[in-house]
């Protein structure tokens, strides 16, 4: 089997073969490649495709492929654009390659050839971004593009249809130089411009040097002071652009971890990804903080109202274990534990009006970040630990929160897995029914309980 590039597939026999390709594949994509009449169309949420793909097929027969061939057949196809500029994709990552398509026989399946096409396509194309999409649930697909480093670079929730989501990904250049830089930033413009002014400033210079006095003598040491400021100018914008480069490169790479952002202040992005929630919600801690706020708790009321059945999962040090005490003593139990009853009561309300699905569930086990689970996107925080000034304790604190939701990333699984080990060997559950009777049975008395009453009442 031979891997071929084409610039433009002119030969009609091969073009029927990519035809029969894309008719016996049809229905496999989301949405049916008959019911498409672009490869980078806006609007994919179709409900299904009639006839053949004749219109997607009139599009794509302009592209540029990469062919797998036996026998003087085509078996499997990739076909690819240049420097496609979208909503999605910007002008500054041009030069780019925008694979469209990557259809495989059937019974071709399971030999490796798609990922032959992605070695071919990153040695001829090295040098540029390379993007590509499809459908969240394209889990094979997926697989291949995270193995091969692309990583999530957008994401459009819902245009396929209900839970189906448009997923972009974005594969660095594996060659990146100087040249590079200066077209991807568009800075060709400002060189040729430098170069012309430094020249004439030179000239206008010697021609000030070599003339004694006259008119010619005072206009050329104006134009040389004027151009070599343009010039210093320009330059600098220069720079600063070239470093911007610099700056991409780095989120890049916080991206490839599946790291989408660094954020200072956690509450505030979990106060506003959480009334979108469509599926699941995790919060793990000691003292719950955020919870307290009433914002917090209004956007995870508001989370549970709009999706009805929405699974929400709670697990907690609690105050009257030794592990909390080890490490916060026992100064706050009293707010602790009147923040555990409102957001236990809020819950608790949501099950019977909502149809909240909750379990709380409590551990001994050192817990050591504040992770929060939202749909497939995770925000946690590394501890760092510091002696708190009140009462000499040592405090665990954050200073930045991780934002991570490529669930394709490895960093991803890990953090999944950490929730997931102590979740699993989490002895004690919140009896939900006997809480809210022993809330309302002493609700006037919970409040004026002491600190260790109040924990009593909670832990039985």
């Amino acid at each position: 089997m031979k891997i071929k590039y084409y610039r433009r597939l002119k030969n009609k026999a091969r073009l029927s073969d990519i035809f029969q390709l894309l008719k016996d594949c049809d229905h496999e994509f989301v949405p049916p490649l008959s019911a498409r009449n672009s490869t980078v169309q806006s609007d994919l949420n179709v409900s299904g495709g009639g006839g053949e793909p004749i219109e997607y097929f009139n599009i794509i027969k302009e592209q540029s492929f990469f062919t797998a061939e036996e026998d003087g057949r085509i078996v499997a196809f990739m076909s690819f654009r240049r420097n496609y500029v979208s909503e999605e994709i910007p002008p500054s990552m041009c030069p780019n390659i925008y694979i469209t398509t990557v259809i495989v026989s059937p019974e071709k399946r399971n030999r490796g050839i798609t990922n032959k096409f992605y070695r071919a396509i990153f040695a001829k194309f090295g040098a540029v971004d390379i993007f590509t999409r499809t459908w969240s649930q394209n889990g094979a697909h997926i697989r291949i593009l995270s193995s091969l480093k692309f990583y999530e670079y957008v994401r459009k929730e819902n245009d396929r249809g209900p839970g189906i989501d448009t997923v972009y990904y974005h594969h660095t250049p594996t060659k990146k130089g100087i040249l590079r830089t200066i077209t991807q930033y568009k800075l060709t413009g400002n060189l040729i411009f430098l170069f012309l002014l430094t020249v004439f400033s030179v000239t206008f210079v010697l021609t000030w040097i070599f003339t004694d006095g006259g008119m010619m003598h005072e206009l050329s040491i104006a134009f040389a002071t004027s151009l070599i400021a343009s010039a210093l100018c320009l330059f600098s914008d220069s720079l600063l652009k070239y470093r911007d480069s610099v700056n991409d490169d780095y989120i890049n790479n916080l991206k490839s971890f599946g790291i989408e952002n660094l954020r200072f202040r956690k509450d505030e992005l979990l106060e506003s990804i959480i009334p979108g929630c469509r599926h699941e919600i995790w919060i793990t801690g000691y003292r719950l903080i955020m919870t307290g706020k009433k914002q917090f708790r209004a956007s995870l009321r508001r989370a549970c109202s709009h999706t009805r059945g929405l699974r929400v999962r709670m697990l907690l040090v609690p105050p009257w274990s030794e592990t909390y005490r080890l490490v916060y003593g026992e100064d706050d139990m009293a707010s602790i534990t009147e923040n555990y009853e409102k957001i236990f009561s809020d819950l608790c309300e949501s099950v019977t009006d909502d149809g909240t699905d909750l379990e709380i569930r409590f551990t001994d086990k050192p817990v050591f970040n504040d992770t929060y689970k939202v749909d497939d996107r995770f925000i946690t925080s590394p501890y760092m630990h510091c002696v708190d000034a009140n009462n000499g304790r040592i405090m665990a604190k954050d200073f930045f929160s991780l934002d991570i939701n490529d669930p394709q990333k490895r960093l991803y699984h890990l953090i999944y897995d950490d929730y997931t080990a102590v979740w699993d060997e989490s002895p004690y559950r919140l009896d939900k029914e006997l809480f809210r009777a022993k809330i309302s049975d002493r609700e006037n008395e919970f409040y004026a309980l002491d600190p260790r009453g109040r924990c009593e009442l909670l832990k039985s």
